[in-house]
């Protein structure tokens, strides 16, 4: 079949900035009654009716919080709090007694020491996967507040019910975050977005769905990071300013300075307020970016870098649970893909169209839906991400409890790398 979606990097964040093209396979949209999805207006919806995630708690505590986020959601607040406050005490307690023993200096504090770690290890591990069922629920009661159902298993063809697409967008971003988005959206859509009705109908590997669903997770926890920044800094009026801005500034000084003449000598004319009004007149023609987009462009590479990843361990776990949840184990799926493609190609047209060939007869796991319904597997994407971000930073600032990830080492360019 000709014209299938190409492919992405396994490079989650590379990913993103790959287009994602998608063919048309009909117009009409068949129907699948086990997948249907209801969608209920956001002041009537009631939790229990929600579709929330597929990805299941690991813990009989994240069981707990499920149930009473979609049948007493009045509890939940509370009981992801006190769960939290006794993590946060065990911790205490554990570091306390880790020194205490630390500063025994005969054998029996030794040996009881060594028991001490191993116990801890047991312990850790299953304090790690009560940690991180808290955050999962925490961030799917963020869907349920917003009154949006989240996809199911995508599996087949993927029909579902469109879903309030304004509470994705204006619900949780800011006004230029939201250009951000659809920037995103475009980069990982390509023109399937505008040339391709709703309802029309795309096939696609889910090797590929799966890494433009993580990679959209990533751009939503990046953009959370970065508009937070930008938002401080515009606050406190430091935000650094950029040599178009610095040239319009300039310009807004000498407009006044020009006006002011006029008023003092109003017979005289003068030639710069032509010339002023003439540059104002093209730079309005002209669109121009964004302010939150000029300031991640003015990031050097470590501040990109370190502004984009995912800053604890369970914030990591937490986007591979949702995109393996939703579409399958990454590494399965990336092996079923290099098996298809083989390692005799000569060229990326080559392997494109292996990977194009593999989709067309099934030689890989596929998953089918509408354009509208890719567009909103994109934008819960870029929310649990999003919300992801806002959940880290709770349990980080008010707990202490996140596990740090080393940051990633960047090698500096030498000239012969230029």
């Amino acid at each position: 079949m000709p014209g299938l979606c190409s492919t992405h990097t396994v490079n989650c964040i590379s990913a993103s900035r790959n287009v994602v093209r998608a063919p048309v396979l009909s117009t009409s949209r068949p129907r699948c009654g086990r997948c249907n999805l209801k969608v209920f207006a956001q002041d009537k919806f009631s939790p229990q009716e929600l579709g929330l995630a597929p990805a299941k708690p690991k813990t009989a505590y994240g069981e707990m919080l499920a149930y009473y986020l979609k049948m007493e959601p009045q509890l939940f607040k509370t009981a992801v709090e006190d769960q939290l406050s006794k993590l946060q005490e065990e911790r205490e307690d554990k570091e306390r007694r880790r020194r205490q023993l630390e500063s025994g200096s005969n054998a029996a504090d030794a040996s009881e020491l060594t028991l001490y770690k191993r116990m801890e290890e047991v312990r850790a591990s299953e304090v790690s996967a009560t940690l991180e069922d808290l955050m999962y629920i925490s961030i799917l009661e963020k869907f349920v507040l917003l009154g949006v159902e989240m996809l199911p298993r995508m599996d087949g063809f993927v029909d579902v019910a469109p879903t309030n697409l304004v509470a994705l967008t204006e619900g949780l971003h800011s006004r230029e975050a939201i250009e951000l988005v659809k920037e995103h959206i475009m980069g990982v859509m390509g023109p399937a977005l505008t040339t391709q009705f709703s309802n029309a109908v795309v096939k696609m590997s889910k090797f590929q769905m799966v890494q433009v669903y993580a990679a959209s997770i990533m751009f939503g926890y990046f953009l959370r990071r970065v508009d937070q920044r930008f938002q401080l800094e515009r606050s406190m009026g430091t935000l650094p300013m950029s040599r178009e801005d610095a040239v319009a500034r300039l310009e807004r000084l000498f407009s006044m300075a020009d006006a002011e003449e006029s008023t003092a000598e109003p017979d005289r004319p003068t030639s710069s307020s032509s010339a002023s009004s003439s540059s104002n007149s093209s730079s309005l023609m002209k669109k121009e970016k964004s302010a939150l987009r000029k300031y991640v462009e003015s990031f050097d590479q470590a501040m990109m870098v370190e502004t984009a990843r995912i800053v604890s361990a369970e914030g990591a776990a937490l986007v591979e649970r949702q995109a393996t949840a939703l579409l399958g184990d990454i590494k399965k799926l990336t092996a079923q893909m290099q098996s298809v493609v083989g390692t005799d190609a000569t060229s990326k047209d080559q392997v494109l169209e292996r990977m194009a060939r593999a989709v067309e007869t099934d030689e890989v796991e596929t998953v089918a839906m509408t354009v509208g319904t890719q567009r909103r597997a994109v934008l819960e994407a870029v929310a649990y991400g999003t919300f992801l971000r806002d959940v880290e930073t709770w349990v980080q600032s008010d707990y202490g409890l996140l596990t740090p990830l080393p940051p990633p080492r960047i090698q500096s360019m030498g000239p012969d790398d230029e």
